[in-house]
């Protein structure tokens, strides 16, 4: 059994420039008024904010089916005759599904995993599945693996903008004022408690104090060095590298990293948006 990976945009695959043999991927979409972009492909996360900041409400949605039986296709032709999937999570999106019925249809077996998160947590499994392959193990043995670096994950996002989460229909126009007036700063999170659906954590005054927060659950739970740790922001730097010295002073040696938050958050969450993930290496 030759066995390949297949992810997806949501996982930053095209932003981070990832390329391995063994490993595939197939773009979401982003929406605009005209049509449908594909992540990372035709439009990039910045480009996607860009177009935010110029007053656009955008959608996403998941990945147009030709273009997963085109990658399917690929894999085919590059010899392999089974699927691993490491696909954005089922709370967020219907492309594990989508994905499950094209490798099916192309007569390849599949194998595949919720990772109940997306972005640099779908982004490490996947590459540890590839990892894995490439070192003899089975399919057992990488969800064995796999689902223990999914059981030491959370992802949190700390979104500012209450208007664009009101325009989304995120919010409702009076929830949006009333955090607008008493200044709150929701913190969202999903993993595998929630199955994958995002969820109030906490409602802080706020964003030092969301930070802070975060911080604090980290503490708790003893995230160290063994854990690979991702900062993003849509468009917000200053406060992701704000994020990143308040985790440095409380936690040395940490391996972590700041990036721009994938596009299929992002457009959801508006700008300013800060985002933090942890996930056992």
């Amino acid at each position: 059994m030759k066995i390949a990976v297949l992810t997806d945009s949501g996982s930053n695959y095209y932003n981070e420039n990832i390329n391995r043999e063994g490993l595939y991927c197939v773009s979401l979409q982003v929406i605009t008024f005209e049509k449908g972009l594909r992540d990372g492909q035709e439009i990039s996360s910045v480009e996607t904010y860009q177009l935010i900041e110029k007053g656009l409400m955008l959608k996403t949605s998941g990945p147009i089916v030709q273009d997963v039986m085109e990658v399917v296709q690929k894999i085919k032709k590059d010899g392999y005759d089974s699927v691993y999937c490491v696909n954005i999570t089922n709370g967020l999106s219907s492309t594990i599904a989508t994905v499950k019925m094209v490798v099916e249809q192309e007569g390849l077996s599949y194998f595949g995993i919720d990772c109940y998160t997306t972005a640099r947590v779908q982004l490490e499994c996947a590459m540890k599945a590839r990892e894995m392959f490439n070192q003899g193990h089975s399919v057992n043995e990488v969800q064995t693996v796999l689902q223990q670096m999914i059981n030491h994950s959370i992802t949190f996002v700390i979104p500012t903008d209450m208007k664009h989460l009101q325009r989304g229909g995120r919010l409702t126009p009076m929830a949006a004022k009333l955090a607008g007036l008493l200044k709150i700063t929701p913190i969202l999170y999903l993993n595998q408690e929630t199955e994958g659906r995002i969820e109030s954590y906490k409602k802080v005054r706020t964003m030092k104090k969301a930070m802070n927060s975060v911080v604090e659950h980290l503490l708790e739970k003893k995230i160290d060095s063994t854990y690979k740790i991702c900062i993003a922001h849509v468009l917000a730097k200053e406060t992701a590298v704000e994020m990143a010295n308040l985790l440095s002073s409380k936690i040395p040696n940490l391996d972590m990293y700041i990036v721009d938050l994938v596009s299929v958050v992002g457009v959801h969450t508006g700008l300013g948006c800060l985002a933090l993930q942890y996930v056992k290496k």
